[in-house]
């Protein structure tokens, strides 16, 4: 699970990276919002696997 969480960080790191140096020179709105989008998701997955671990930590403790 910390493998999954991990790998889609350095994704959206990656992501966030190319539409800040495609935003740069194209000056393009659009560039902004697929970063907002990619930080939103990250967030978003970051609540649901907090959940999933406070869950399992209950159910198993």
């Amino acid at each position: 699970m910390f493998i999954v969480l991990r790998l889609l960080f350095v994704l959206a790191v990656l992501g966030i990276a190319y539409c800040a140096f495609k935003y740069q020179r194209s000056q393009d709105p659009g560039w902004l919002r697929i970063i907002k989008w990619i930080l939103y998701s990250t967030l978003g997955l970051l609540v649901i696997f907090f959940l999933g671990l406070v869950i399992e930590r209950l159910w198993v403790g």
